[in-house]
């Protein structure tokens, strides 16, 4: 039996996109959020140790903004960063957050994770999305909801599995990435 496959734009299978927060930021601490910023969203994935803290204490972060597993994470702003992609693959290690800088876009109706390889493969199509001036283009998160057309099949199963597929890739890749910098460091 064959799986039927669908289109839909972007917009329709997310229930939450927004920016960041504007962070108040510390030194790591006991009072201290993560943050992941556009430094942090590079190479398709995430790069906790360029991280910064933000002192919750002092300025409380809404739930909603807080990085969940399976958020996809795009650059928002900047020449050569804007539209950048990653995927949070798994809960973040500590109450974690992004700035201003950074959009986060939460499933529906999709496994998020076949969601996010989707999105990725459009990362050239979303960083020529960027608009404004020299150095300061920023995404216009009204065209990334109406102009990225998602395929996807019917079946959640076969979704999870193309997720899988691309996981199962990407942990093979990390492997030998780890062993080309220990044979580089010999």
């Amino acid at each position: 039996m064959a799986c039927e496959w669908h289109s839909a734009p972007l917009g329709e299978l997310i229930s939450y996109i927004g920016k960041g927060v504007a962070p108040k930021y510390i030194n790591d601490g006991l009072d201290a959020t993560m943050v992941l910023g556009q430094k942090c969203v590079r190479n398709q994935s995430l790069q906790y140790e360029q991280a910064r803290f933000h002192n919750s204490a002092e300025k409380a972060v809404n739930p909603d903004k807080e990085v969940r597993k399976g958020d996809i994470l795009i650059n928002a702003t900047g020449v050569g960063s804007a539209g950048r992609v990653a995927q949070v693959m798994a809960d973040p290690s500590r109450q974690c957050i992004t700035d201003g800088h950074v959009i986060t876009l939460r499933a529906k109706d999709i496994n998020p994770f076949y969601l996010g390889y989707f999105v990725k493969s459009k990362q050239k199509t979303i960083e020529l999305m960027a608009e404004g001036s020299t150095g300061q283009t920023e995404m216009n998160r009204q065209r990334l909801q109406s102009e990225i057309i998602v395929t996807f099949p019917e079946s959640k199963d076969l979704q999870k599995r193309i997720a899988e597929y691309g996981l199962a890739i990407d942990k093979k890749i990390t492997v030998n990435n780890q062993l080309n910098d220990y044979l580089l460091a010999v």
